[in-house]
């Protein structure tokens, strides 16, 4: 009967694969064809939707690449702009400075030796002899009380009061000059503008460089309009960009607002002719569209009109960029033919074209393909699914008795390696726990171990003063004893006291630390008292040590009234237990501890020339219950505790102890804290 069942489950078994099988061939057929089919006509509505907006594109690409190039075309003539007119004020200065310097030397060569009257026409005869660079740039004198002194070609203004003389445009210049010159020695005056000197901005129109010559109490100027030099710079300006030409014979042009060509048909006109005169006028309608696209945003605009080619007449669409340059009242523009943008489009429209009917035909060869590998698909699904199922009744079959994982480059689908991974990250923490469980095991053993021997320890550390404290206290009761010796017993009798309380707070500490209630109470105080506490107190001890063969030394490197913030008493307590440790494992030489700052912390740092320590216990040593050694432990005594409480309460504070020690030479424990 059992066979029966599971011939049935196995006809069931193969039903459901053919089943499946033949609804997913049958679905990835009908949905190949139908993706075939919205592909196609995807393609088609994409090429009509690509000529269009590849239309639109080309000729925007166009339109700011004419763009582009004429902001490039006013950057550089702005940047010339500002040269020029640098080469033009700086030439100003010059001219003065040269005159002052000439001043100078004639008076530096004369004063004492000529009357001064003499020595003043001597001046003005050299300074009226200059050649300048510049037949605009001639330099005058005034007295800084505002009277004429020179001017060349204006005999009339010698002597004169020129305080309220005005130049062409109502500027007051002489009054503005000694202004100026009423803060400083020298220094530029321009007029029209608030300033002279702004930062990517074009010079005024009219510039005056005027300086101070103290011994007669003048000053040198002079001035120029900078339009006195236009013509010289539209040459310049005009002979490079007549030189730049673009893609399909494309070329710059540049005209004044006024209708005068300065750039004209890709060269630099040097004629009489006006586009607003009425001689040509064809020439006429166009610059008034040119005027009309520039003045309608600072931005510039285009427009659109017929022109003939370079080199050629007959007339073809073009449309043209242009914007103003507002300091010299030009327009500049450039322009492309539209018939040569629309060639350049039906090229890449019948590209598209031949792509549309390429990817057609590429889909329908892909769904030839599809259909012949989906059935390959079909086939390897159906192998693959039941090997990963096997893989996986295999693997839970051998986790009943060990703690081998699956191998997941043996399955195929992602899903199943998904489910592997986790299988096998149960195995790993089935295998984890259980290690974890004997790892657990043996440390309980040895806690237990610990404690036990700890205890047994305590007992000992415990009576040692517990019977000293007896043993004393019943000697002071013989009357048989000395004054000298009851003196003795009691200072015995307190220093195992002592020992002995420092022993239950240790108990106490560690119990805190146990349940996680040791907490800190930060103070302000002076670092220097706590180190003075701490060296009297261990000095005495060193001075009463056993043989008198051990010293102790401080060294504070912090200033003397240096305040630090943090729980005093805990400090102490720390260094307490650092410093008794290192005195007990001392039998001659020294113990010092040093203190400084680095950055931001506090260093502290407990030397000694004792035993030191072995390296395999270096990392347990600031474990609860520990010592260096077993040895160590049952010759100096101890309960293993100190170091453990140390470093909770530095670690409290902020801070972090270690340890650096050589068998035999010493130890050197430090700890900081922050400052």
């Amino acid at each position: 009967m059992g066979k029966n069942r599971d011939k049935r489950n196995e006809a069931t078994s193969r039903s459901l694969t053919t089943y499946i099988r033949r609804v997913v061939i049958s679905a990835t057929l009908l949905m190949t064809i139908f993706v075939a089919a919205v592909v196609s006509v995807h393609e088609i509505l994409l090429f009509r939707d690509i000529s269009r907006k590849q239309q639109e594109t080309h000729l925007n690409e166009h339109k700011q690449f004419v763009r582009d190039l004429i902001d490039i075309e006013l950057a550089y003539i702005a940047s010339q702009k500002r040269m020029f007119d640098d080469r033009m004020v700086d030439a100003l200065k010059e001219n003065v400075c040269n005159a002052h310097h000439i001043a100078t030397g004639i008076y530096e060569a004369y004063n004492g030796k000529l009357p001064d009257e003499t020595i003043r026409g001597l001046i003005v005869e050299a300074v009226s002899s200059m050649k300048s660079s510049s037949s605009f740039m001639h330099v005058f004198i005034n007295d800084l009380e505002g009277h004429g002194v020179f001017y060349a070609g204006r005999p009339e203004y010698k002597g004169r009061n020129l305080m309220d003389f005005v130049d062409v445009d109502g500027n007051y210049v002489v009054k503005t000059e000694l202004a100026l010159l009423e803060n400083q020695d020298e220094g530029y005056v321009a007029y029209g503008e608030e300033a002279f000197v702004v930062e990517d901005t074009l010079p005024r129109n009219k510039v005056v460089f005027v300086k101070k010559f103290e011994p007669f109490g003048w000053y040198f100027g002079s001035k120029t309009y900078l339009e006195d030099y236009y013509d010289e710079f539209k040459k310049e300006i005009a002979q490079k960009v007549s030189s730049d030409y673009f893609r399909y014979g494309g070329y710059v042009f540049i005209n004044e607002m006024d209708g005068e060509p300065i750039v004209m048909d890709g060269k630099a006109y040097d004629g009489k002719f006006n586009m607003l005169d009425g001689s040509d006028p064809e020439r006429q309608a166009i610059f008034e569209e040119q005027l009309e696209a520039a003045k309608a945003s600072d931005e510039g605009g285009f427009f659109t009109y017929r022109w003939n080619k370079m080199g050629e007449t007959d007339k073809a669409p073009k449309i043209s960029f242009v914007r103003e340059f507002k300091e010299c009242n030009w327009l500049v523009g450039a322009g492309f033919y539209l018939d040569e943008t629309w060639a350049e489009i039906e090229a890449q429209k019948q590209q598209l074209k031949h792509d549309m009917v390429r990817n057609l035909l590429i889909i329908l060869v892909v769904l030839l393909l599809a259909i012949v590998i989906e059935i390959l698909i079909i086939y390897r699904f159906n192998s693959s699914y039941i090997a990963d199922f096997n893989n996986f009744t295999r693997f839970f079959n051998r986790g009943k008795q060990r703690y081998q994982k699956l191998n997941i480059d043996n399955l195929y689908f992602d899903e199943f390696k998904d489910m592997g991974k986790v299988a096998n990250e149960m195995m790993t923490e089935r295998e984890r726990v259980y290690k974890q469980l004997v790892l657990e095991q043996e440390k309980a053993m040895e806690a237990d171990r610990l404690k036990t021997a700890f205890l047994a320890n305590m007992s000992h550390e415990i009576r040692t003063p517990m019977n000293a404290i007896l043993g004393f206290s019943s000697l002071l009761n013989e009357s048989s004893i000395s004054e000298e010796d009851k003196k003795m017993f009691t200072k015995l009798i307190h220093k195992n006291g002592e020992l002995l309380l420092k022993l239950i707070n240790d108990i106490i500490d560690i119990s805190k630390i146990e349940s996680d209630q040791l907490s800190i109470s930060k103070e302000s105080f002076l670092l220097a008292d706590l180190l003075d506490e701490v060296n009297w107190h261990y000095r005495d001890v060193a001075a009463t040590h056993e043989k008198n063969e051990v010293s102790f030394t401080l060294e504070n490197h912090l200033p003397e009234h240096y305040r630090c913030h943090t729980d005093k008493l805990r400090l102490k307590q720390v260094l307490d237990n650092l410093i008794s440790n290192a005195m007990k494992f001392t039998t001659s030489g020294t113990v010092g501890l040093k203190v400084h700052k680095r950055g931001e912390w506090i260093h502290f740092q407990v030397q000694d020339t004792g035993i030191g320590i072995q390296q395999e216990d270096l990392k347990n040593i600031f474990q609860r219950f520990r010592q260096g050694n077993e040895h160590a432990s049952k010759h100096y005594g101890g309960t293993g505790l100190g170091l453990a409480i140390a470093q909770k309460i530095v670690h409290l504070m902020g801070g972090d102890i270690g340890v650096k020690s050589i068998p035999g030479k010493g130890s050197d424990f430090y700890f900081y804290i922050p400052a």
